[in-house]
């Protein structure tokens, strides 16, 4: 430390440079210099903390919203916009082309200009475009602005992780990633819960060509929660960690005595820190002055570098493996379930008393049916409430899971969720294929669903604690840009075979997650160790 620059590398004054050197010889100061770690846990955890979870907790939530809004609408816009199965799966994949070009370029701005701002802007274009959406009146005008909305999505997702842990004390880091994972189960309530109300009913506007209706309505109240999350973070501050990797270091400060006056009720200037020990800075400042575009792709490349160096190369290719399997898994089902349900609802209708596996059902409808773009939409009726009400029951089951991983993600470990739940994942996948009526269709669902969550709460922390601050959120970026493509592919793999052999992409989903699973084994353990 003492060896460092001893000039701010902003031509900062020498108190301000103060904050990066240790005077050995002033035995006096040494109580009032601190670890990052230290800085933090002395702000208490209180009402700041409370406030920063609950508008990253529905910026998370948001984002599931957004997403798994896809799944609710296909079947009721089918008609309106001429798909069948192929159609729907791009629609679908054309939200996560969208997000793995997001989560890259928003992760890696992140890293340069700071993870509130970056936030922010991601989380409007999600809320315009996803809400633009519902205005579309053509299939490819449609699919661009479920794309755009994708890029959104995906910048706000590791971005807001990676804003939200740098906050949090190691002791409570665990637990408190885990309840901000809870809140996607609370987008996935929320959405299944407006699906429910507004989707199978007849509302809206239809003048001549241009349609309204109420799966249109749908898309638009799903937008909201992300406009109001994005109003919401211009009155919360820039991540301290951030700010002192770009030699910030009074603005990082400060921070933390705001975070000390609202979680103790004191004056932040009774905040017992005045001086924070730092171990590596970032290779770009950044201030106020503006950045060269430039500059801001060479630092993203050479962060992305760093993170298939040697140092972190292991860690990095076994989180993208890891990644790609359980959301090939994840989405490649979820996406689909109100479709499966829907299908095999109308065949339990026609054919009371019968037996027949799911794929055994959508067998029989393709065969019966014309699958191309001859729809029968002359009859054409949204989905019955019945089929709502089971997605709202399947977001409902994953909070038994979310308790257990807020109460004992920091007493049993990351890898031990990760692994449990990729491995049991991938045993329901394989049973969904068995199930023979609706009934036990859900129960099973609710399983897949609940076990599931404990893999993405564990997934997040490891994501967020393996690898350093100054490339954190391109590290983000990039794993995800490898969930993204499973994603992609679960969901086209699903769009293309769904109605040709159901059994292939149930089967493909059961050993991705359970070889993802046993994977998870390999990784470094970093239960309540302090960020990088």
């Amino acid at each position: 430390m003492l060896n460092r620059t001893s000039r701010s590398p902003m031509g900062r004054s020498g108190a301000e440079t103060k904050l990066l050197l240790k005077n050995f010889d002033d035995d006096d100061s040494d109580d009032e210099r601190a670890s990052y770690e230290e800085a933090v846990e002395k702000t208490g955890y209180r009402k700041f903390h409370y406030l920063l979870l609950l508008v990253c907790g529905w910026a998370n939530a948001s984002d599931a919203i957004e997403i798994i809004c896809i799944s609710f609408l296909l079947p009721s816009a089918e008609c309106d916009l001429n798909m069948d199965s192929v159609k729907k799966g791009w629609v679908t994949s054309s939200t996560f082309i969208g997000m793995m070009i997001g989560g890259y370029v928003w992760g890696a701005l992140g890293d340069s200009l700071g993870r509130r701002l970056c936030l922010i802007y991601a989380m409007v274009v999600n809320a315009l475009a996803g809400g633009g959406s519902s205005l579309a009146q053509d299939y490819w005008v449609f699919v661009l602005m479920r794309f755009l909305s994708g890029v959104g999505v995906g910048g706000s997702i590791p971005v807001v992780w990676t804003y939200f842990a740098e906050f949090q004390p190691a002791k409570y880091r665990g637990g408190a990633l885990s309840f901000l994972a809870s809140f996607w189960m609370v987008g996935n309530v929320t959405v299944a819960g407006l699906a429910w109300l507004i989707i199978p009913h007849h509302l809206g506007v239809e003048e001549g060509g241009f349609k309204f209706n109420s799966w249109r309505i749908f898309v638009v109240l799903s937008a909201v929660p992300s406009l109001l999350v994005a109003f919401s973070l211009t009155f919360l501050p820039e991540s301290p960690k951030f700010l002192l990797t770009k030699g910030r270091h009074d603005e990082a400060l400060q921070v933390l005595r705001r975070m000390y006056s609202m979680n103790t009720g004191r004056e932040q200037s009774s905040y017992p820190i005045h001086q924070l020990e730092i171990e590596e800075l970032s290779p770009t400042k950044v201030k106020d002055e503006k950045v060269s575009t430039l500059q801001l792709v060479k630092e993203a490349g050479k962060n992305t570098a760093r993170l298939f160096h040697k140092k972190h190369f292991r860690v990095t290719v076994i989180m993208i493996v890891i990644n790609f399997a359980i959301q090939f898994g994840y989405y490649g089902l979820w996406l689909w379930f109100p479709q499966l349900f829907s299908k095999l609802k109308e065949y339990e209708d026609q054919h009371p008393g019968s037996d027949m596996n799911v794929c055994t059902v959508i067998s029989q409808g393709t065969n019966s049916t014309s699958s191309g773009s001859d729809l029968d939409c002359a009859n054409h009726e949204p989905p019955a409430s019945e089929v709502f009400l089971d997605s709202f029951i399947i977001s409902c089951a994953a909070g038994p899971s979310n308790l257990w991983t807020i109460l004992c993600m920091d007493k049993l470990g990351r890898r031990f969720f990760l692994s449990f739940s990729m491995v049991l994942s991938g045993a329901c996948a394989f049973f969904i294929y068995l199930v023979k009526n609706s009934l036990s269709n859900l129960i099973l669902s609710c399983v897949f669903g609940a076990v599931s969550t404990m893999g993405f709460n564990s997934l997040d922390c490891l994501s967020i604690e393996l690898f350093p601050t100054s490339v954190r959120g391109t590290a983000m970026a990039i794993t995800l840009v490898s969930a993204r493509i499973g994603a992609i592919l679960g969901g086209l793999v699903f769009g293309y075979l769904v109605d040709v052999n159901c059994a292939i992409p149930i089967v493909s989903v059961a050993v991705l997650l359970t070889v993802g699973g046993l994977m998870g084994f390999l990784l470094p353990n970093t239960t309540k160790k302090p960020l990088l």
